[in-house]
């Protein structure tokens, strides 16, 4: 090629790989151990640790020893043993043996008189001559055979004048010229480039099905048409029909740990059945139709490689045909022998061919046998992408994971330095794309894909529109061979460390997990504002997240113009406004409805605030224990809290501070572990598509007691002991009694100072005046997590597996999964005849009524109402009587005073007015409970924050002094609660 020729080109180059390798030495492990200290990743158990230091010292070896017990040649635990596949992809992941010589020569039935084959024998040097005399000397065998010379023009008369032109064919090609006009270099004998008349040979010119290319390098034997007829004996059977097959065969040791094999010669392979090899030697059996693709790679660095190496890699590559090695019956011979010295000797001094090998761009043919689990993908494209991938990369400890590189400022000898040096070597397997240069070499990217099979594709998304169409070629390759193609943003890999403590399985619903965000919003414009620019400033890993905003019957006008205004661009917006106001309960239960079973939403009040990490929280627990294949799990957890509560409040007295830790640390569980609670969060929570479709149906049926007379003798669902009975008309109290019934569990966090990633600022409505109120907030307001300690403070860096979690009831007592189900299960058949089920989602077999007497009415102590202060009156001036004197008769005055009474103001019936109950019948019972319980929980927070007890004395005087001057009555009306 002509940019080999020209100076400047090729010392920008050895300027670029210098800078790289200093840029990737110097400043990958640095920015590694960095990115490890800054996300405490070096916090693993010490069992972890003592892991990692066994792998440091293990060194990877070949046990060459076959033994049925401890070494089989047949495996059994590899990711390719499945029932579906043929006997070539069986035979190639060796999970099926080969057959022997005799089942493939005298149990087949001769090639018939139809079977003919082209015999191409390359003649480019004068010592070949004596090729002809053996090619002379051919007869007839069971296999119909022509042949034809490839030699320059010089040498076409000489070989005519030696063969007779009617019995051989001789086609002149100058192999000099033809090679210098395709690639401007010339090649060694016996290499890719140096065969590359094989390009110029079409299917006219051969006019049989197969063609025997004989390697120029090597003599010809006289048995050479006695193995032509044993190869197709052996084609007589289906199961090699799509192979190149050959007796001489080369295996690549795996990771070059040891000497290569030559079949049949080195004995540490099973020489007597057939298997899968990198190569044949001596000659190659092509099919004419393959001719096209044979010689398809001409990169200058592939033409470097051994004819035999790069056909089997082409056909491998175009056409997915495997090369397999035949056993023969005499194995010792001196042209067996001299084709493994010739092999060994090309080895040793092709560094094209070793350097081709060590980018791992394909794998060998003994690399299938240590497939024996699943693995991931990542693909860099260049330096800057990889420093990025790297925290990442090295995290994963649970799988395989093939690091593919791309891009000119990458070299493999750098990153693997690196990689060792990071001790991320032991389970990362290099392979270097980086000579791919145009987006049609994908294609190499995708034969490699198809033979590791890997289940996970992760790589950076662009921010750049110039680069999304290899990003876009990638993750179609990816998708197109089954697997989840992951495209992270640059800047968000440092929150998205925990993928790779998640299974494969669980990874490969990435892209099936559908999290909306469902806002209800009413007449609080600048909560809502608040809320929607949290989330728009939240971290959501390249994701979709759709937005549904619910605006009530009763929604201003600057609540409609904020929602309509509003730019989303994580996906798509849905704005829904009802026409009749129901209250808080039909606006929560109805403002979703799951489309199918990975369809999540985060339920969000107006007056909640979002972590910019809530997204990034709600993803991993989704996955965590979704998808990784804990049927429990799927069963039992409803719901992902992203608020960390402060108090209990569904005990009998009311509600009462509460700190997880008190519970959690003297059982025994680590500092900061989240745990399962049947509470539901209504601050800021996913809610589960099946529990909530169950919930809906609950509700539906449940509702309909309401319609019963007082005096009704029904055993209504009740849950003991639970405040949340008194509720009438919050959502909050019907979905307590699924979960008792049910054992469900929601997860919660628990990270220091009750750091969480929703708040709530506790906006009880617009006519909230006094200030005493507003100290209730630091009750309920927590602490949003802005900066990602997810992992560092979680135990062991990783979300606890859901059997390991700590389970608190109701009332924030210690349980285990099976005393909530034995308590549930005790209540369902109280109130329900009907037997249980488990993970039907059917709600309807806890309305077999039981006949019996109704459970009598609970009854809670409440909080002592403050009596309400007198209304002072003075006066202000003496009162004046005034006597009246009228100058009209008496019928007249009669007259004038009914007129007035006609046509002047009425009085006000005061029987007639609506009552308070009336006026507010749409308020949620749990803030109705919430506001009896103000002066308890005034207490609690002077308890949490007595730094404060000099503000509020000031408060008081203060509020005293306005109450001298002017006529309130505060009592404890509310118009609207935000909850």
């Amino acid at each position: 090629m002509s940019w080999l020729n020209s100076p400047k080109r090729l010392f920008r180059l050895i300027v670029l790989f210098v800078f790289s390798s200093a840029f990737l030495l110097i400043f990958l492990p640095s920015f590694y151990s960095s990115s490890r200290t800054e996300t405490a990743s070096d916090a693993f158990s010490d069992e972890d640790v003592a892991l990692d230091l066994d792998r440091t010292t293990s060194v990877f070896s070949f046990n060459t020893a076959w033994d049925e017990q401890t070494n089989p040649w047949v495996l059994k635990n590899s990711i390719f043993n499945t029932t579906n596949n043929s006997f070539l992809e069986k035979l190639t992941s060796y999970t099926i043996e080969g057959h022997n010589y005799d089942t493939l020569f005298n149990k087949q039935p001769a090639a018939t008189q139809h079977t003919q084959v082209t015999i191409v024998v390359p003649i480019y040097t004068k010592e070949a001559f004596s090729k002809l005399n053996i090619i002379a000397s051919w007869s007839a065998v069971e296999v119909a055979f022509q042949v034809l010379i490839a030699c320059p023009s010089q040498f076409k008369p000489q070989i005519e004048d030696k063969l007779d032109k009617n019995k051989f064919g001789i086609m002149a090609m100058d192999r000099a010229a033809i090679t210098a006009s395709a690639t401007g270099s010339t090649f060694a004998s016996g290499t890719a480039g140096a065969a590359i008349w094989l390009q110029m040979l079409t299917e006219k010119d051969i006019t049989t099905d197969y063609l025997y290319v004989v390697d120029e390098n090597v003599p010809i034997s006289p048995y050479t048409l006695h193995e032509l007829a044993y190869l197709f004996r052996a084609k007589q059977r289906n199961d090699y029909q799509d192979a190149l097959i050959g007796t001489r065969g080369y295996a690549i040791s795996p990771k070059l740990v040891s000497d290569n094999f030559c079949l049949p010669i080195d004995n540490q392979l099973p020489l007597n059945v057939s298997q899968p090899v990198d190569m044949v030697l001596g000659a190659w059996l092509l099919h004419k139709s393959w001719l096209p693709h044979v010689m398809s790679d001409m990169s200058l660095e592939s033409l470097q490689l051994p004819l035999g190496y790069y056909l089997s890699i082409n056909l491998k590559q175009q056409l997915n045909k495997p090369t397999i090695f035949l056993p023969s019956a005499d194995r010792h011979t001196n042209l067996n022998k001299l084709y493994c010295e010739k092999v060994k000797e090309e080895w040793t001094k092709n560094t094209f061919w070793k350097d081709s090998v060590a980018k791992n761009k394909y794998p060998t043919a003994l690399q299938y046998r240590f497939m024996s689990e699943h693995s991931a993908m990542i693909v860099a494209d260049g330096a800057k992408q990889l420093v990025s991938l790297y925290p990442l990369l090295c995290r994963f400890k649970k799988y395989p994971v093939h690091l593919a590189i791309l891009g000119d400022d990458l070299k493999r000898e750098i990153v693997e330095h690196a990689l060792t040096e990071t001790n991320c070597q032991h389970h990362v397997q290099l392979h270097d794309f980086s000579s791919m240069k145009d987006l049609k070499d994908v294609s190499s990217m995708a034969s490699f894909v198809s033979a590791v099979q890997p289940r996970i594709l992760i790589q950076i998304k662009p921010a750049e529109q110039s680069s999304m169409l290899k990003y876009n070629m990638i993750q179609a390759m990816g998708e197109s061979h089954q697997m989840a193609a992951i495209g992270l943003p640059e800047k968000e890999i440092p929150h998205a460390l925990w993928i790779s403590d998640l299974s494969l399985e669980a990874l490969s619903y990435w892209n099936k997990v559908q999290i909306k965000l469902v806002v209800i919003t009413d007449r609080r414009p600048h909560s809502l504002s608040r809320l929607l620019q949290s989330a728009s400033k939240s971290i959501y890993l390249g994701d979709r997240a759709d937005l549904v905003v619910n605006m009530e019957q009763s929604s201003d006008r600057v609540t409609r113009l904020l929602v309509n205004s509003l730019m989303w661009r994580q996906g798509t917006k849905t704005i829904r406004h009802r026409i009749r106001k129901g209250g808080l309960m039909p606006a929560i239960v109805e403002s979703w409805y799951p489309t199918n079973n990975d369809e999540y939403a985060v339920l969000l009040e107006d007056d909640i605030e979002v972590s910019p990490l809530f997204y990034v929280w709600s993803k991993y627990a989704i996955l965590k224990y979704r998808y990784s294949g804990n049927s429990e799990a799927h069963r039992l957890m409803y719901g992902i809290s992203l608020y960390a509560p402060r108090n209990l409040e569904l005990l009998p007295a009311g509600r009462v501070t509460f700190d997880p830790n008190s519970v959690l640390l003297p059982a025994g569980y680590p500092e900061h572990v989240p745990y399962a609670s049947q509470v539901p969060c209504s601050w800021g929570g996913v809610y589960f598509p099946e529990h909530w479709r169950e919930f809906h149906a609950y509700l539906v049926t449940r509702l309909k007691d309401l319609e019963l007379p007082k005096d009704h003798q029904v055993r209504l669902i009740s849950v003991p002991g639970s405040r949340s009975d008194k509720w009438k008309k919050s959502w909050k109290k019907y979905f307590i009694e699924l979960v008792y019934l049910r054992g469900y569990v929601m997860l919660y966090p628990n990270f220091q100072s009750f750091e969480a990633f929703s708040t709530n600022h506790v906006e009880f409505g617009t006519h909230v005046k006094s200030e005493k109120r507003q100290s209730v907030i630091g009750t309920f307001m927590v602490p949003l997590m802005q900066r990602d300690t997810i992992l560092s403070q979680l135990p062991n860096q990783s979300l606890p597996l859901f059997e390991n979690l700590p389970v608190l009831d109701l009332w924030g007592q210690l349980q285990t999964y099976d005393s909530l189900e034995e308590q549930g299960s005790k209540y369902h058949q109280h109130v329900s005849t009907c037997e249980r089920t488990y993970g039907t989602f059917d709600p309807q077999e806890f309305f077999c009524r039981v006949d019996g007497p109704p459970d009598p009415l609970q009854e809670f102590p409440s909080a002592p109402k403050k009596p309400k202060p007198p209304v002072l009156v003075k006066d202000a001036v003496q009162p004046i009587r005034y006597n009246r004197v009228f100058e009209y008769t008496r019928e007249e005055e009669e007259q004038g005073r009914n007129e007035l009474l006609e046509f002047g103001p009425k009085p006000i019936d005061v029987a007639q007015l609506p009552t308070v109950e009336e006026r507010f019948n749409n308020r949620d019972d749990e803030v109705l409970d919430l506001e009896s319980d103000l002066d308890t929980l005034n207490r609690l927070y002077l308890k949490l924050n007595p730094e404060n007890l000099g503000f509020l004395e000031e408060e008081r005087l203060a509020m005293e002094e306005e109450e001298e001057d002017e006529d309130i009555d505060e009592g404890d009306e509310i118009v609207e609660d935000g909850m």
